[in-house]
Order: structure tokens, then C-alpha cells, then sequence
């Protein structure tokens, strides 16, 4: 058997060295076969790589072909060699162990496709550039083997593998997709859970911006301009990127063209060879063209002779030329060419033509005739205000324009539209950075100033909006930051100069303002994103300010204050001390710390009591009790007057809190102190579950917070009436003041204020101010006299318990009924916060004071609201009468009135008989502003005119008259705002009553419920997208900032875009969950799934709920409730004036009998004799030729019948569209056909319109009646569609064009039904309780030509073009299945009532067709 293996092996290295010698004889004859000369040098090479391949490739034979190529070429002998010995290694590698530091060579490593979409993942995406990030996006999906998913959607039975499979994938891909989708974008798709949903979700939003910004990518190819100072390749490829972009954009250029324009966008210089590169007879494409380029670039740099490097530069700069002074010369001084070519070993000198001009460079003319021939370096007609210099010598140059002022160094930053780049002086203002160290720029007023380098700077407009400026110029030595307003354009802002104000935006967004300053215009800026946010450093009178405001916290708590942003930053000198605070406080080592604990709110309350050394508040309080929970560090501060209380004020401590958090106390931390060492307060702990926990014996650490927050209040305390002046009789007020301020205030190593995690609200310290300073406080109403002073003098005693009022004490007054040394609260006061009245009272009348306390105002008076004093209780209000007022008869001849108009002011409000009512409504309207951060206060831009606002009251009354409620209303003046400036688009849809009706109709047919719901401040809700300022209600100006304007951050009544605002932020909401938009009408929405759902329609503030269960309807409500303040209605019975009354059979009428007994009572028709019918159609009604007749009550009367005819009866929408038309001049017949059907109402008042749910079916009517009047010359228009019984549309209106026939004025109506019915038939196909497909909607018309020439293709009638057009679209509606004709008697056409008056009994038939019947 081991000759047999010889033999064999023996035969395979026999082939294997006769294989090698041929291989080797063919390498030979190959090699020979190449020309000597330049290539030969490439043979070592060759023969090198093909060595190593084989050395690493192939087996052992290759050692055969190595010796077979080592006889025929010397020159590999060496190299050869050298790969043996790698291949020997590798093999010796191979045939080691493989240990953690030696592994041999993978030679075909595995490819893993993880790796590879690793790599792929794309950047984030902010709402720019979608389809780059699309793209991207789709490979790093594919290549994941998920994007599939996004393509398919499961339909009937498959398989369980692969139902898994696609979840599997689904799941992948929804959380690929939202991982890369930024963090202001992907919460408004985290509710989506299907990968087709959410990829053309994303396309339908961004792929339609992105479409926006093709034309300006289109316009910025077409402009742009190669220029000299750049080098050539890398301003085509900027070219091909822009063609790129289009090609994202689904907008591709044929090859060929991009290379043309390339070569004609080439500059001056380049001339020649763009004539060279257009006389060769062949296609270019637009890699020929960049090669070309490549080639002709290289060689001009090679050429230059140290002429420098192209040089730098930012674009839209003017660069200097300074070419003279580079320039290599000749032998007798002529310049030589800088572009010569090698043939041979001759040089020819280029033609005297190609070498252009010495001056300007252009290739056009020579330096002799150069137009800039005596202008000076840089100087050039289209420079602007600053030009870049690369030259090291810094040649200066003049612009055009007015120079740069120098004025000190700021943050502000001004527009210069002469301006080519951005220019900025402070380095941190940079967002990013990087270093140059050349270049200069020439100022207007001639100076020359160094670049040291270029980045990026974000601009903050007040508005909100951040617009990155990139490619900013660091010109230490320029005295403004300039923003270029061309690069702005550029970009795609558009600039607006009006007056004295500037305003941006971008695609018709709002970005910011400006406002002129000094001949310049100023950005409008709220910060720099670079920056510390709060900027405004205090001078030290106003840090002192702060820390007395603040009850003499330490300077630490204020410095983390001024960095959250609830008070300005301040610098605090070194070794500054207050000398209340060094004189009061008396620091102490502190205990060890104990560890932290994690607990939640109430689980351990720490308590303490403490007294003042006997001393005695006003109130006759000696102890104080303190409660402080240990979670939140929240305090609670009682006035004990003895120990035994303590058990006391605990309960109403527990009742409290329990109530407010809806959490129960655990556990109670107290010292061994007698007050709670009671058995009394032992049980009542052991009652309630409460564990009592009592410190060792002579061990105060142990309770060490109570006690550290007894030695703080304390302090505080001992500071603020040593800076005031106050006796120490008024400790109390004090401390109840400094746990106010401390619980508003963050606790070491804690940012969160006490406060926040209390009440899980923001806090605010915007009213503090400083106690026991001066104030001025307004006299009351009922107090206040005509000819005396309005304030009383008196000392802050800190703030009102549950109340915005403060606590003062009366000091001085001249008022009779407020009497010295007396309490009150109010909020309308004046401070003088660096005036302490009571610091030069005489010691020795303090001494009194504090010997003999005063009986003055309890502490329990903190419970009772502002302007109110218990010496003033039982007195009566001063000028109200109590009597009721009577009505004085003058006779059968005149008519009395007790007229209560409608307050017109805050101040006539206050003071009317309503006033509680009154200020009731203010109070609800001004907190729903305060809750909804409607604005903040912000000081007056320079230059801005802020809008004004008023206060508008109403009261709202019920159906049967009666007042339902005082409403008052903020309401800006919106007038004042100016289009494109303050406000943009401002249309808001609202549902038309049409669509309430059919709503209501398929509520009857399918049996849903009806509920509704009003959104309180509804404008108030919506996001204000525009930079808008208004001066602060009047009643409500804030103290101390009188000065200062509200900006708007939310919209408010009276604005123009508010009804916008509102609807998008209520469409945003619904969307978000869920709900889809009707396409018809946008102010309806659902959300429907396995047979049940719901149905929303939103008319302003007022909405109507559709469901088919109620348990849908109140989750319904409930998420509507937690976005915005809500008012539940309970089911709908009411709605725009418009009863809804549902019988036991599942019918639905709606009535407007109290609206017709409103106006028939108004106008004096209360007892007026009843009429059969509404018009009479054998009196003539014509224009009037006389003078009109009480026009303005005629006009009052149609307006309310016309809403009447609109909402629930149509049976006399004709008399009033014809009454409509004479309402500028009315005369005898007209007033007596309006009373006519003033009486028909009468005798019609209970008529309502009644929907029976049969048949679900949409049918219309069509009737017009053509020219019945010499005088009249167009038709009449009628039309009338039922469902669920009952009418739900109907118009009758004058035609809008002359018909010559009966046939033209029919055709005339059924185009104008034919729009209402195809509305209809979408407004339909939209709703989820319809079934689908809905059918062709039946139109019945008793005009059989109309109904043949629709049906007929063809036609050759003469008619003028519109009849032509109207033929042709009754016909497109009819073919595409949207409407089918019928033809109808006259006598059953329910549109007759429409177009003309008939007899009592077609009324009353038709009458009962369209639902309408008594209730």
C-alpha cells in the first residue's frame, strides 16, 4: 500500500514541476515580448506581485515556477528570494499553535453583515434634508433584512412562522427608525405600531418640506459663478453636490448637461481651455470633464514658479489681487507666461494674447485698457464693506459704503446687507472653532483687521428660534458682530425692512425681529446659545436687594438661585458680608451628617416646639411648632399660645396634608418633650397607624432636622427684624414670612426647591419682596373718597396665607375708617424696599411694645382673603343702595326699559352692582392665563410698539334668558398687528352646521351617543409660532416692573392667528393618538377599530362627541381633559343655540323655539296673529324707489332670521333669501312681507327639525325658477338633500349668471346641488359608520331636457361658455358615479319650496318631507 501512495506522489510532483516549467516559459516569452525602455522598469514589479500572490495562494509547486523564472530574468532574484522567506514564515505560522498573542493570517475573512449596518447607520434626523436621510436610512434597513416590512401589510390567514417573522421584523424596525429620528421629532411618532404607518407617516410630513426647498437648489445651480481665487476642481465638485441634492429631490440632469455647465461656469482664465474642450467633436460626461480639470489644474500650479498656493478664501468675498507683485519676470522685465508646455526639449513662449490683463486679470483686454487701470489695489466697483486679503503684507483697500463705527465690544449683533460674510469679535461666542492664523479683512473706515479663524455661532432669536450662522469670521478688532444679509438670503431667509423694524423669515415661517439702533438694525435677541444663559450682572445695591428679599439667606442658596434663573446672577465681591446676618447668626460646627435616605413623601415627619424667650407675638403666640417631612423637606409652621396645642394643630397638620398628597403619615420623629410625651397624643398615633419615634434622652443631633430648621428660622427671623426695625413683638410674622421663603428655595445638594417636590409645580419668586420695607397700599373701593389720598403708608409683613395678597401693617393714614397699628391685606401696593419706616421708632417705645403686647390681628387671620379686616365686617359697603329698583310708569305711551348694559371697563365692572360677580370672572380668566403661560414679562425691545389689550364682559345667558354666567375676557388689540410681520396665515376652519346636522342624522340611523364637551380659554391653548409683545392688563401690573411688556409665548382672544393656532393645536393633539382628519371637513375626526369608536367635531370651543358605548366617550373625554382645561356637558342637549331633544325611539329633533320667541319678543311680534304661510306669492316684490324705512331694524330682523333659515328651518330659507336682497332699502311691501313671516313663526314656533335614523340614505332635489319678474334677470337657485329622515342641507340663493331658458336655468341649479352632493358623498365616505362604497347620490329634477342632454354625450345647443361648463361638469359627476338623475314631478320635488312662494298645503307637505313637525 506505501508503494502504491510513492508512486502516486511521485507522478503529482513529476506534473506539478513540468506545469511550472510551462507556466514559466510563458511568463518568459511575455516578458521578452515587452519594448525596453520606460516599461521595463515595471517588470520587477509585476514579477513581485505575482510572487506574492502565489506565495500566499497556492501551494508548494509555486517553488517550481520561482526556480523556473530565476533562470530566465536576473532582475527578480533578489525579490523572489524575499518572498520565500515571507512564505516560508506564513507556512511556519500556519502549522503553530494558535495561543492569544500569535494567531496565523486569515487569508478570506468572513463578511458580516452587522458590522455592515453599523457602519451604515445614519445621523439623526432633525426635519432637514429627508430624503438624504431616506436613502441613507432604506440601506442601513435593508441591509439589516427588515425593510421589507415597511412595504407590506398581513392580509387573511398566513402562516405562524411567518406572522412571527414579520412582528420580529416589525419590532427592528420600529426601533431602528425611531432611534434615528431626533429628539424634538420622534414623540410624535412613539404611538405608532406599524412599520408602513410609520415610514409613510414620515413621508407624507417631510418628503412635502423637503419639496419646498427644490426650487431654491434649482436657483442656486443656476447662479452659481466659478471664481479666480478658488481653486477650479474643488468649486466643480461643489457643482456636482448641488446636482446630487436634486437628484435626492427626484429631479436628475442628464450627464451631459451638468458637464456643459460645468465647462461654461468656468472662470475668465480658463477661457481658452473651455473653447478647447468645446471644439473637440465628442461627449463629455462629467468624469471626462472633472479629469480634464484635474489634469489642466495640476499644471498650472506645477507652472506657477512659487507664484503661491490658490489661495483660501470664503466665498461671496471681494479677494484682493495683488498679481503684479508675484508675477516671475523675463529677462528685460516682460512678464513671462505662467502656462507653457514641454515638446522635445523646446520651450515656446505662449501668445502675448493669452496672458490677459496685469491688472484685473481678465483675458478680455489688455492692461493698457483696462477700465480699473487707475483705480487703486482692492479697490473694485462691486466691493463691499469688507474684503479678505490672503497677501501677508495686508495692502489695505476702500469700499463703496459708509464705514463701520468703532463703538465698545457687545453680544448684539446687526444686519449689514453690504456685509459678504458673517463677522464676529468674541471667540465664546463660538459654538465651534478652528483656528487660521491668515487673512484679513478691510473695515469701511479703511482699516485693515486679522482673521484668526473661522466657525459657527447660533444666534437665539427672542421668537425662540435658533438660526446657526456658519463660516463666522473671528475679527478680534471689529467693534459690531455683523450678520450678512446676502448669506442670509442665500440661505433662504427673507429679510423685510419696514420702517423702523425688521422682520425674518424663512418659507414663510416667523423666525425674529430687528429693530433699527443707531443707523443700523439690531437683531432682536433673547440669548446667545453659547452663553450663560442670564447674562444681566446686578450692581451690588441690588444683590443687596435680593438677599433682604430672600429673609437673609446665604449667598450660596442665591448664587444656585441665579444659575436655575429664578433671580439674576449677581457677582459677589470677595469676602462680602451682610451685617445682619454677621451681627443675628451664629454659626456652630455641625454634626456628622446622617446617611441619606430615599423616602417618599410623608413617610417620616420630623417635629420640634420652640419658643422665643418668652417673648410674646402680637397675637399672644409664645410658642412655635415646626413640621418638616422628611422626602421633600417641606415645612409647615404653627403659633402655638401654649404646649398642650401641639396634639392640636397636629391633627389639622395630618387632615391636611393627607388630603392634599392622598398619602397617609407613617411615622412621626419628635425630642422627649413633654407636648409629646402625652398619652394622649400616644393614642391618637396608635389610632391612626402612625409610628411615633423619640429621640435618646439629652440627644438633639438625633432629631437634628427639626433642630436645624428651628436654628435657620431663627437666624432668618433675627436678620430681618434686626434690618427692618421691628419690635420683637413681631417674630411672629416674621418666621411665618422666612418658612414661606425657605420652602421656595433649594436645600443643600439639592436643586429642586421643597416647593416643587410638594406641589409638583414651578415655582416663582418674582413677587418676593423685601419685609418690613414701605409700602404704598391703594385704599379700599368701598373706603376710598373722591377728593383725599388714595394710599395709606404701611410696613410689608410678608404674604397672605392661600391668598396673592401681602400682609401689611397700617403705620400712617389719613383715611378715617384705617386706623393706625391695624392689619390688612391686599395685593395693590407700592414698595419702597430700601425704606424701613420702623427703624427710627424710639427704642424705648419698643421696649413698651414688647413689655405690653397690643390685642391686634390673630395669626388665624391668614386664612381670610385680601382687603378684607375684621374691623371692617361690620361695616356696610359705601354706595350701593340696598333698596330694589322699580319701574316708573309714564303713561300707555311709552315703553320703560331697566337697562344693565355690559361693563366697558375693569374699573366700571369693580364698581358696578355685579361686582362680585364681576371680579369672579376676572380671577377665573386671569388664572387660566397664569396656568397656561400664556406670556412672560420681558423688557421692551428698542424700538418696539407692543399691542394693547381690554378687558371685554359679557354675561351668558340660558335658552329661557335667564344669566348662566359672568364671563370677562382678555382680549388683545389685533388690529393693531401688521400682515407678515406680527402674523402670517391666519385661516381656521369650522364645521359647517351641514355637517353637525348629518352627524346627527347617522346618530339617529345607527343609534350612537351624543355627548359635549367646552374647552375653557380654548385661543389660549394655542402654540404662538410669531414674536408678538403687549402692554400688561389693566388690574394686573406687576409692581416694581411697570416698564416691563408681555411676550406672548401662547395665543391669546384677539389676535389674528389665534383661531389658527388654536385648531392646530387641537388637530396636533388629536392626531397624535390616533384620530384621522376628515378630508371634507377639517373640523371632524375619528378613531374607529373592530366595529366600535368615536366621532369628534370641534365648532370652535364647542365639541360634539359621537360613540357607539359610553366607556369610549369618557376615554374620550379623559385624555381631552388631561391636555387642555376642560368643562363636561354631560350629554349634549344644547349646541349653538340649538336644542337637541332624543325620544324613546331613538329620534333626534332640533328645536329653536326659544330663539324664535327671543326674536319674535324683541322686535315687538310676541302677540302678533299667526300666518299659514311664510311668503305670498302673488304679491310682487320689486327694489324700492322711495326712501328706505327703519333700514336698520329691518336689517336686524333679516340677520336673525337668517341664521334661523341656516340651522333648523328650511321652510323659509326663500322668503328670507329674498327679503336679503332689499335689505339696503326696504319699503312698505317689504316690511310687510317680512311681518309676514314673523307671523308664520308664530303660529311655527314649536316646529322642529326631526331625524328618524330611516332611510340611512342620501337623496337630493333640484328645482330653479327662472326669470318670473320684468325686473328680475337672473334665476332662482333651490336645493334640498334628506337623510335619516330629516333635511341636512338646503339652499336657496339668486343665480350668479344670466340663463336665456328654463333648460339653462336648471342645468344652472344642478351643477350648483351637483358641488353640494359630491361634498356630501366625501363628507360620507370619510365617516367609519357609513358603509362603504357609498352610493351614487340620486338627484330628482323635474326638468326632463336637463336630465337628457346630461345623459346624452353629445350636444350642439348654443349656449355661452358658461352653460357649456356647467353641462360638462353635471356630466363628469354623473359618469364618475357621483350623483345619478331621476326625473320628479313637480308637485313631489321637495327643492320647489326653495325657488319660489306656494299654497298652504305644499308647504306644509313638503314641510313634512324634510322633517320638519311640531313638538
Amino acid at each position: 500500500m506505501s508503494t502504491d501512495t510513492d508512486r502516486a506522489a511521485a507522478e503529482k510532483a513529476e506534473a506539478d514541476k513540468k506545469a511550472a516549467e510551462d507556466a514559466a516559459a510563458a511568463v518568459t516569452a511575455t516578458a521578452t515580448a515587452w519594448p525596453i525602455g520606460g516599461y521595463t522598469s515595471l517588470i520587477p514589479l509585476v514579477f513581485l506581485s505575482v510572487v506574492a500572490v502565489l506565495a500566499v495562494c497556492v501551494d508548494v509547486s509555486t517553488i517550481c515556477v520561482v526556480h523556473a523564472l530565476l533562470d530566465h530574468n536576473q532582475y527578480v532574484i533578489n525579490a523572489v528570494h524575499v518572498m520565500l522567506m515571507i512564505y516560508s514564515w506564513i507556512n511556519l505560522i500556519e502549522k503553530l499553535p494558535i495561543y492569544s498573542t500569535i494567531q496565523k493570517p486569515n487569508i478570506c475573512r468572513s463578511f458580516s453583515n452587522s458590522g455592515f449596518a453599523a457602519a451604515l447607520k445614519p445621523s439623526p434626523f432633525t426635519g432637514t434634508y429627508f430624503k438624504r436621510w431616506q436613502t441613507k436610512t432604506t440601506l442601513w434597513l435593508t441591509a439589516m433584512n427588515v425593510f421589507w416590512v415597511a412595504g407590506v401589510t398581513p392580509t387573511g390567514t398566513i402562516a405562524p412562522e411567518q406572522e412571527k417573522a414579520f412582528k420580529e421584523a416589525t419590532v427592528v424596525f420600529l426601533g431602528a427608525v425611531l432611534s434615528v429620528i431626533g429628539d424634538k421629532l420622534v414623540d410624535a411618532y412613539l404611538h405608532m405600531r406599524s412599520a408602513k404607518d410609520l415610514w409613510e407617516a414620515l413621508e407624507s410630513k417631510f418628503g412635502a418640506a423637503d419639496a419646498g426647498s427644490e426650487m431654491y437648489i434649482i436657483e442656486q445651480f443656476h447662479d452659481y459663478k466659478m471664481v479666480e481665487n478658488r481653486p477650479v476642481l474643488e468649486q466643480a465638485h461643489e457643482i456636482i453636490c448641488i446636482v446630487k441634492e436634486l437628484e435626492l429631490l427626484k429631479c436628475e440632469l442628464p450627464g451631459k448637461f451638468v458637464a456643459g455647465c460645468i465647462i461654461a461656469k468656468l472662470p475668465n482664465s480658463w477661457r481658452n481651455f473651455a473653447t478647447t474642450l468645446k471644439h473637440q467633436r465628442r461627449e463629455f460626461s462629467v468624469e471626462d470633464v472633472i479629469g480634464h480639470l484635474s489634469v489642466e489644474q495640476n499644471s498650472r500650479a506645477k507652472d506657477s514658479h512659487g507664484k503661491g498656493v490658490e489661495g483660501t478664501s470664503v466665498a461671496n468675498m471681494v479677494h484682493q489681487k495683488n498679481s503684479n507683485s508675484h508675477k516671475p519676470k523675463g529677462k528685460n522685465g516682460v512678464q513671462q507666461s505662467a502656462d507653457f508646455k514641454k515638446k522635445g526639449k523646446k520651450t515656446f513662449k505662449k501668445n502675448k494674447k493669452d496672458e490677459g490683463c496685469f491688472t484685473c486679470g481678465s483675458v478680455e483686454h489688455w492692461a493698457n485698457k483696462c477700465p480699473n487701470k487707475y483705480k487703486k489695489p482692492g479697490q473694485d466697483s462691486k466691493s463691499v464693506n469688507m474684503i479678505v486679503s490672503n497677501n501677508e503684507s495686508g495692502a489695505s483697500g476702500y469700499g463703496n459704503l459708509f464705514a463701520v463705527f468703532s463703538v465698545w465690544p457687545s453680544t448684539d449683533w446687526w444686519v449689514d446687507t453690504g456685509a459678504g460674510v458673517h463677522v464676529c469679535a468674541d471667540i465664546s461666542l463660538f459654538s465651534s472653532y478652528q483656528a487660521t492664523g491668515h487673512g484679513s479683512v478691510l473695515m469701511g473706515n479703511g482699516a485693515s483687521a486679522s482673521v484668526l479663524g473661522v466657525g459657527t455661532v447660533d444666534l437665539k432669536f427672542t421668537s425662540g428660534r435658533i438660526v446657526q450662522l456658519k463660516n463666522v469670521q473671528h475679527v478680534p478688532a471689529i467693534k459690531k458682530n455683523l450678520v450678512s444679509g446676502s448669506l442670509l438670503c442665500r440661505e433662504g431667509f427673507k429679510l423685510v425692512f419696514e420702517s423702523n423694524k425688521l422682520v425674518v423669515t424663512k418659507y414663510g415661517l416667523f423666525v425674529g425681529k430687528g429693530y433699527e439702533c443707531g443707523g443700523m438694525f439690531r437683531l432682536s435677541l433673547a440669548d446667545l446659545c453659547n452663553k450663560v444663559v442670564n447674562n444681566i450682572h446686578l450692581s451690588v445695591n441690588e444683590s443687596e436687594v435680593w438677599h433682604s428679599r430672600l429673609c437673609h439667606i446665604s449667598f450660596g442658596v442665591m448664587t444656585r438661585l441665579a444659575k436655575s434663573n429664578l433671580i439674576p446672577s449677581f457677582t459677589l465681591a470677595k469676602g462680602s458680608k451682610c451685617h445682619s446676618c454677621v451681627q443675628s447668626k451664629q454659626p456652630r460646627k455641625p454634626h456628622k451628617a446622617a446617611e441619606e435616605r430615599h423616602l417618599a413623601p410623608l413617610e417620616l415627619i420630623h417635629s420640634d416646639l420652640c419658643e422665643m424667650n418668652g417673648v410674646l407675638t402680637k397675637g399672644g403666640k409664645k410658642y412655635f411648632m415646626t413640621l418638616i417631612d422628611d422626602s421633600t423637606r417641606y415645612c409647615y409652621v404653627y403659633l402655638l399660645n401654649t404646649k398642650d396645642e401641639a396634639l392640636h394643630y397636629f391633627k389639622i397638620y395630618k387632615a391636611e396634608v393627607e388630603n392634599q398628597l392622598e398619602k397617609k403619615i407613617k411615622r412621626v420623629r419628635s425630642d422627649r418633650g413633654g407636648e409629646y410625651f402625652s398619652s394622649e397624643f400616644d393614642s391618637f398615633c396608635a389610632e391612626h397607624g402612625i409610628i411615633h419615634e423619640r429621640t435618646p434622652p439629652y440627644s438633639p443631633q438625633s432629631n437634628g432636622v427639626a433642630e436645624r430648621k428651628n436654628r435657620t428660622l431663627t437666624d432668618l427671623v433675627n436678620a430681618m427684624l434686626d434690618t427692618s426695625g421691628l419690635s420683637k413683638a413681631w417674630w411672629g410674622e416674621a418666621i411665618m414670612t422666612s418658612c414661606h421663603v425657605l420652602n421656595k428655595v433649594p436645600t443643600k445638594d439639592n436643586e429642586i426647591t421643597p416647593y416643587e417636590k410638594w406641589t409638583k409645580r414651578r415655582t416663582t419668586l418674582s413677587y418676593l419682596r423685601t419685609w418690613g420695607c414701605l409700602a404704598k397700599v391703594n385704599v379700599p373701593i368701598p373706603k376710598k373718597r373722591k377728593l383725599g389720598p388714595k394710599t395709606v403708608d404701611c410696613v410689608n409683613l410678608g404674604y397672605a396665607m392661600n391668598s396673592v395678597g401681602y400682609r401689611f401693617l397700617v403705620v400712617k393714614s389719613e383715611v378715617p375708617d384705617m386706623k393706625v397699628g391695624t392689619i390688612m391685606e391686599s395685593k395693590d401696593a407700592t414698595f419702597f424696599e430700601d425704606i424701613f419706616p420702623m427703624r427710627d421708632v424710639q427704642s424705648t417705645s419698643r421696649q413698651e411694645s414688647e413689655e405690653t403686647p397690643e390685642p391686634a390681628i390673630p395669626m388665624e387671620y391668614y386664612n381670610q382673603t385680601h382687603d378684607e379686616n375684621p374691623e371692617e365686617d361690620n361695616e356696610e359697603t359705601l354706595g350701593r343702595g340696598k333698596r330694589q329698583r322699580t319701574v316708573k310708569t309714564f303713561g300707555d305711551d311709552f315703553f320703560i326699559y331697566l337697562v344693565e348694559d355690559n361693563p366697558t371697563s375693569i374699573s366700571e365692572a369693580y364698581a358696578s352692582p355685579e361686582a362680585d360677580y364681576w371680579k369672579d370672572a376676572v380671577r377665573s380668566e386671569m388664572d387660566s392665563i397664569m396656568a397656561n403661560g400664556t406670556w412672560e414679562l420681558t423688557e421692551r425691545p428698542y424700538g418696539c410698539k407692543p399691542l394693547g389689550c381690554k378687558w371685554v364682559f359679557k354675561k351668558k345667558l340660558r335658552p329661557d334668558g335667564t344669566i348662566e354666567k359672568y364671563k370677562a375676557r382678555l382680549v388683545a388689540k389685533g388690529y393693531a398687528q401688521k400682515e407678515e410681520e406680527d402674523f402670517f396665515d391666519t385661516y381656521s376652519p369650522v364645521a359647517r352646521l351641514t355637517t353637525i346636522r348629518v352627524l346627527l342624522s347617522l346618530a339617529a340611523s345607527h343609534g350612537l351617543l351624543i355627548h359635549q364637551m367646552d374647552v375653557k380659554t380654548a385661543f389660549l391653548n394655542g402654540e404662538l409660532k410669531e414674536e408678538i409683545y403687549m402692554q400688561q392688563p389693566d388690574g394686573f401690573v406687576m409692581d416694581g416692573q411697570e416698564g416691563k411688556v408681555c411676550k406672548l409665548v401662547k395665543s391669546l382672544y384677539g389676535l389674528r392667528q389665534a383661531p389658527k393656532q388654536w385648531h392646530d393645536k387641537f388637530n396636533e393633539t388629536l392626531t397624535s393618538v390616533g384620530f384621522v382628519v376628515n378630508e371634507a371637513d377639517k373640523c371632524v375626526y375619528y378613531r374607529y377599530g373592530g366595529g366600535e369608536g368615536v366621532i369628534l367635531c370641534l365648532y370652535v370651543d364647542d365639541i360634539l362627541i359621537f360613540g357607539t358605548n359610553l366607556k369610549l366617550i369618557e376615554e374620550v373625554k379623559s385624555f381631552l381633559s388631561q391636555n387642555f382645561e376642560m368643562k363636561d356637558l354631560g350629554v349634549a342637549d344644547v349646541i349653538l343655540n340649538i336644542k337637541l331633544l332624543r325620544d324613546d325611539e331613538g329620534g333626534i329633533t332640533l328645536l329653536q323655539s326659544h330663539y324664535v320667541e327671543k326674536v319674535l319678543s324683541r322686535f315687538g311680534y310676541s302677540d302678533c296673529k299667526p300666518s299659514q304661510t311664510p311668503y305670498d306669492s302673488s304679491v310682487l316684490i320689486r327694489k324700492s324707489k322711495g326712501t328706505a324705512i327703519d333700514q336698520l331694524r329691518y336689517s336686524q330682523i333679516v340677520g336673525s332670521l337668517q341664521y334661523l333659515a341656516s340651522a333648523t328651518r328650511p321652510d323659509i330659507a326663500f322668503a328670507i333669501s329674498k327679503l336679503s336682497r332689499f335689505v339696503s332699502k326696504p319699503g312698505d311691501v317689504h316690511w310687510r312681507a317680512l311681518e309676514r313671516v314673523m307671523r308664520y313663526l308664530k303660529g311655527t314656533m314649536n316646529y322642529g327639525l326631526h331625524y328618524t335614523g330611516y332611510p340611512s340614505v342620501l337623496e337630493g332635489y333640484s328645482d330653479a325658477n327662472w326669470i318670473s319678474d320684468a325686473d328680475e334677470m337672473k334665476a332662482t337657485t333651490g336645493y334640498m338633500f334628506t337623510l335619516g329622515g330629516g333635511a341636512v342641507s338646503w339652499k336657496s340663493c339668486k343665480q350668479t349668471i344670466l340663463t336665456r331658458s328654463t333648460m339653462e336655468a336648471e342645468l344652472t341649479a344642478l351643477d350648483t346641488s351637483g358641488g353640494e352632493a359630491e361634498w356630501l358623498r366625501d363628507l360620507l365616505m370619510d365617516l367609519p359608520v357609513v358603509e362603504k362604497p357609498v352610493p351614487a347620490i340620486l338627484m330628482n329634477c323635474d326638468n326632463q331636457t336637463v336630465i337628457v342632454k346630461v345623459k346624452s354625450s353629445k350636444d350642439n345647443m348654443k349656449s355661452n361658455k358658461h352653460i357649456r361648463m356647467r353641462l360638462k361638469a353635471v356630466r363628469k359627476l354623473r359618469n364618475s358615479g357621483v350623483i345619478a338623475l331621476d326625473y320628479i314631478q313637480t308637485a313631489k320635488n321637495l327643492a320647489d319650496p326653495f325657488t319660489k312662494g306656494l299654497s298652504r298645503v305644499v308647504i306644509d307637505s313638503a314641510s313634512r318631507e324634510m322633517g320638519m313637525r311640531p313638538t
